[in-house]
């Protein structure tokens, strides 16, 4: 299916005493003609769509940061988007355009208690547009409505020893409202709904610390409880249950050289912890960790380097997925090189 896309953003900036500011305009433009024709294996169910989907994006966004004291300083940023999407069914003779549109504003309080450790608060609400779900099933919406998100966080950022150690901690809580949930029917097609509230809240942190000139170490955790507070669909009541695709924890720990030429390594583990990937939480995904490598050299223009990721193998799809229409499996071991020139 042929398509087009085009974004830009255009951006100026400036400051007079004690305040910062910095105002924006974003636009993007997509187009997309043509269409498909197959065969679900399961059921033998045969699906056609030949849709051409228009889509207009404009949003304009600003940023004032102001300086109440050495140490403390508050911040104001507020955006509105504008969305404007068509959709031509060429099989269903079915038009549709919808619009949407929202204000994001953000605000947060920042104090610096020494040239080390500085403190944040942040609220901030987010916008998610609206759509069209191309595999909808006969009698159930293609569109679906806009999805918005507030956030509330609380950290701190340090630099220590000497600028050796970085650590950095952060706690967050998200409330989400008109969350977009895909319900997966029997007949392997679907429909995107409006139809869930969940909240997610957790917390961060994240560590690089220089052991000498050549040899630096990170490590980063994450703990998260994501749920579905109120959600229903055409196949279930999901209240308290997990949302999808959220491990319980995260992490990342690795350990990097450079050397005093251009060669260099480095090794990380990836761990995700345990996750559901149906509303009902009845497919588990169960806790995995990655092994990643790469070894390379650079040069002033040039950087070439070799690369292992999941380098042992794990398998870790080895469930139902989809609500139990489709089997997902992992990516496999891949090794390879890569030649980055750099102008």
């Amino acid at each position: 299916m042929p398509y087009e896309t085009w974004a830009q953003e255009l951006r100026l900036n400036g400051e007079k005493g004690k305040l910062k500011w910095l105002a924006g305009l974003y636009a993007d433009k997509f187009e997309k003609s043509g269409g498909f024709s197959t065969t679900f294996v399961k059921t033998g169910f045969k699906y056609e769509n030949y849709t051409d989907i228009n889509e207009n994006t404009i949003g304009i966004f600003g940023h004032l940061d102001y300086q109440l004291t050495d140490r403390f300083s508050v911040t104001f940023g507020l955006r509105y988007d504008d969305d404007h999407k068509e959709s031509d069914d060429h099989v269903n003779n079915e038009y549709v355009e919808a619009d949407y549109s929202s204000f994001s504003p953000k605000f947060a309080l920042q104090y610096k208690i020494n040239n080390q450790i500085t403190t944040y608060a942040t609220v901030a609400k987010g916008y998610k547009s609206g759509g069209f779900y191309m595999f909808a099933a006969d009698g159930y919406p293609s569109n679906y409505d806009q999805e918005t998100l507030w956030s509330y966080e609380v950290g701190v950022k340090s630099i220590l020893m000497d600028n050796r150690l970085m650590l950095n901690a952060a706690v967050y809580y998200m409330d989400h409202s008109d969350m977009q949930v895909l319900t997966t029917l029997d007949g392997d097609l679907g429909y995107v709904s409006n139809a869930a509230s969940a909240t997610s809240m957790g917390f961060e942190l994240e560590s690089n610390f220089i052991i000498n000139k050549n040899f630096s170490a990170f490590a980063n955790l994450g703990i998260s409880d994501s749920k579905f507070d109120e959600f229903s669909d055409a196949k279930g009541v999901y209240d308290n249950k997990d949302k999808t695709y959220a491990p319980h924890y995260t992490y990342a720990v690795g350990l990097k050289y450079r050397g005093d030429g251009g060669f260099y390594a480095s090794a990380d583990v990836t761990g995700y912890g345990k996750s559901y990937l149906d509303n009902s939480n009845e497919s588990e995904l169960h806790a995995y960790e990655l092994v990643n490598v790469k070894i390379g050299y650079e040069w002033e223009h040039v950087d070439f380097y070799i690369y292992g990721k999941n380098i042992l193998d794990k398998e870790y799809y080895q469930v139902l997925a989809t609500q139990g229409s489709t089997v997902s499996f992992s990516d496999p071991r891949e090794v390879g090189a890569r030649l980055t020139y750099r102008f």
